[in-house]
């Protein structure tokens, strides 16, 4: 009875960019899958860009006349990156559903990995193995496979190398 290859995914992400890649056996490095590079242009913008106008103004209830502006209720920024993780959140469940990978590594940020975990799906969550919490987001593929070497070893189908530099990273 033959074994079955298990489909792993690698989700390296931030609050503006998601890249997705598969570790290839074969050529032994990461190759794009699925829907390979998400980019959230808003977040990146400038926080007057991604508002419609000034807050408003109100008076000081000390009788002095001063008016100051309100502060807005959210951080523009925040709400930019919170709906790119939901879009990323989407994504990996409609992947998952459809069976396309079997196993997930998520590589991101603290903060934005705690977002993403609090939006996963309990079948994506079920799938997820391994939690990296680094921006990794601008690294190649070839410095990703290096960096995430420890965690991709019995995907690729060969044994870690440890060198100083990684030893110094952890």
């Amino acid at each position: 009875m033959a074994t079955r290859i298990t489909k792993t995914w690698v989700v390296v992400a931030d609050g503006a960019r998601a890249r997705i890649f598969s570790p290839d056996r074969k050529l032994g490095k990461l190759v794009p899958a699925g829907p390979s590079d998400l980019v959230s242009p808003a977040s990146r913008q400038r926080t007057r860009d991604l508002k419609s106008d000034r807050p408003g103004r109100g008076f000081s209830t000390a009788r002095s006349g001063a008016r100051h502006a309100y502060e807005p209720p959210h951080d523009y920024h925040k709400l930019e990156k919170h709906r790119f993780m939901v879009t990323l959140a989407g994504v990996l469940e409609d992947a998952c559903g459809r069976g396309s990978f079997d196993d997930l590594i998520l590589v991101a940020p603290r903060r934005s990995l705690g977002e993403l975990r609090g939006l996963l799906a309990k079948a994506v969550l079920e799938c997820v193995s391994h939690e990296v919490a680094k921006d990794l987001t601008g690294e190649p593929p070839s410095s990703l496979r290096r960096r995430l070497q420890p965690v991709l070893t019995g995907k690729l189908g060969f044994p870690p190398r440890m060198t100083a530099a990684d030893l110094k990273r952890r």
